[in-house]
């Protein structure tokens, strides 16, 4: 894209996140605070590499949160 721009880089993100209805989840999260939304866990686990995130549908990942 070349965007090298950092504070250009904040807005699309931003802008990103609002398309997809989920949260910014902030750097000083603690391990003790409640689980983030169900969207934004499955695209968490999504920004792995790798087979098994490439494969992973969003019905299997609500599948496997019932289980």
């Amino acid at each position: 894209l070349g965007i090298t721009d950092f504070k250009d880089m904040q807005v699309i993100a931003a802008h990103v996140r609002e398309l997809l209805g989920i949260t910014e989840a902030p750097w000083s999260r603690s391990i003790a605070d409640p689980p983030r939304d169900v969207r934004g866990r499955f695209l968490e686990k999504k920004s792995r590499t790798g087979e098994p995130a490439d494969s992973l549908t969003y019905q299997q990942f609500l599948d496997d949160m019932r289980q």
